[in-house]
């Protein structure tokens, strides 16, 4: 049976590949439409293979059609089909994107567990964080760990998060409500830490335009870009590995959170701490 050992041949290519270019391979079948033709081709192989004798003619049909759509998908894999897209996102850190944050079904305070050196939070309330019961304990943890913790929420008292209560107020809790208690939990978390390791964990309000949401873990980066006219939860999001160089997408995130941080944030204390927990009227 000759063409059983084209399609071993083919196959055992696809295998060696998909393990050598592990990341390609993900991004490469992330449409799922050439994991379909790619499941094709297996099912035409296996029908071929199982019922050789019985079938013939029509098996070697069978066998001949899934070599070739195999053969095509290796080609595609290995070739221009995937490299200069593929080539594109990855050169510029991007390995893995979502067209809705909620698709992406990551665990998120598992990932804050995960983290070694650094784990920065950027959002606007970031009132999933603390509907988990075990973000708690997770970020004292780390804290305590060593590990340095940042958490920026947009200024309830800011124009800024006047503009993005007004886009959100139809769909969700009001925001400056929810944004001044989850600062107050916040806070109440940092002082449940002893108070030489309060520094590890360090609370800013910002005042600038909110369309950018990043949970920075080490040197992986998840950004969400918030939209007008949807909720956060509903926005894309981008996972963005780090890479050398000023012009990846990794640098320029990094380089936004700094430049927010050093010109359009006020880090919460004792003495400001009241300024942005007050209550007061929801746009």
């Amino acid at each position: 049976m000759p063409v059983s050992c084209t399609v071993t041949v083919v196959v055992a290519m696809i295998v060696v590949a998909a393990v050598l270019k592990w990341q390609r391979c993900t991004f490469y079948f992330s449409r799922h439409s050439r994991l379909v033709v790619l499941v094709s081709g297996f099912v035409l192989e296996i029908c071929a293979i199982a019922r050789w004798e019985e079938w013939q003619p029509w098996s070697s049909v069978l066998a001949g059609v899934g070599g070739s759509v195999l053969a095509t998908v290796l080609v595609g894999f290995l070739g221009s089909d995937a490299d200069e897209v593929y080539q594109a996102f990855l050169r510029h850190g991007v390995t893995r994107f979502y067209p809705n944050r909620e698709q992406s079904h990551v665990d998120w305070v598992g990932k804050l567990s995960e983290a070694k050196h650094q784990c920065i939070l950027f959002g606007q309330a970031h009132g999933g964080w603390f509907k988990d019961d075990n973000f708690r304990p997770t970020l004292l943890d780390r804290v305590r760990a060593g590990v340095g913790v940042e958490m920026f929420f947009l200024d309830p008292m800011g124009n800024a998060a006047k503009v993005r209560a007004a886009e959100d107020k139809k769909n969700i809790e009001p925001l400056l409500r929810r944004t001044k208690a989850c600062i107050t939990v916040a806070w109440e978390i940092r002082n449940e830490l002893d108070p030489d390791l309060r520094k590890w964990l360090k609370l800013y309000v910002y005042d600038a335009t909110p369309t950018l949401g990043l949970n920075w873990f080490d040197t992986t980066m998840f950004v969400t870009h918030y939209l007008g006219g949807m909720t956060n939860r509903t926005s894309p999001l981008l996972r963005v590995e780090y890479r050398p160089g000023p012009d990846t997408l990794y640098a320029v995130y990094e380089q936004n959170v700094r430049t927010i941080r050093d010109n359009f944030s006020e880090m919460l204390s004792d003495t400001n701490f009241a300024k942005y927990t007050s209550e007061g009227p929801d746009v």
